[in-house]
């Protein structure tokens, strides 16, 4: 079974164009992968890797990542920055492949936005995820899923407002207490 995740172009922002900032370092992926990006990996059979290259077939110039992970567990590439508030729009390219799976071995592609406190404890998170039929996440106050329907593994273009996420579909983060945010390109 295969688990890939390809992302391209990937930042944070401050809403509003008067004070765009970017918090991410190399979310443009242009310095080699190990330049703001730490990896994770929980192998127990098969192959994993984590790849950098100009586009991966993107229509848009610059470079993309890739996060592959084959059988058992999971791999996943993380970079957790400061934020002054939730005040921030997330915006990537990305496409998610998978393939294969069973009852009790499914693959997911996946990009989460973990929320965090001050002190670095999770309070909650938002993923983005293509998944077979054996996939077992479920929403809850403090998690939300945004399903990704296309499964041809073509690039689109995702866009993500913090403040109006935590106050629509994660009612059991305080937006006042989220002080961190952790982007995960997350191959399980």
């Amino acid at each position: 079974m295969k688990r890939i995740l390809l992302v391209s172009t990937l930042f944070l922002a401050l809403a509003g164009p008067a004070l765009a900032a970017e918090y991410l370092v190399n979310g443009d992926f242009e310095q080699p992968l190990d330049v703001g990006w730490a990896d994770s990996i929980n192998n127990v059979v098969g192959s994993y890797y984590f790849e950098r290259s100009d586009t991966f077939g993107q229509s848009s110039p610059g470079f993309a990542a890739k996060t592959y992970k084959t059988l058992a567990y999971s791999a996943s590439m993380r970079q957790t920055v400061d934020v002054p508030n939730v005040d921030l729009t997330l915006s990537f390219d990305g496409r998610f492949k998978i393939g294969g799976g069973s009852s009790t071995c499914w693959p997911v592609a996946s990009l989460w936005v973990r929320y965090l406190n001050s002190a670095g404890v999770e309070l909650g998170n938002t993923r983005f995820y293509l998944h077979n039929q054996y996939a077992t996440w479920q929403k809850s106050d403090t998690v939300s899923l945004i399903q990704i329907d296309d499964t041809t593994g073509a690039w689109h273009n995702y866009s993500l407002d913090l403040k109006q996420q935590l106050a629509s579909s994660l009612p059991g983060i305080n937006a006042d207490s989220v002080a961190k945010i952790t982007i995960e390109l997350f191959a399980y």
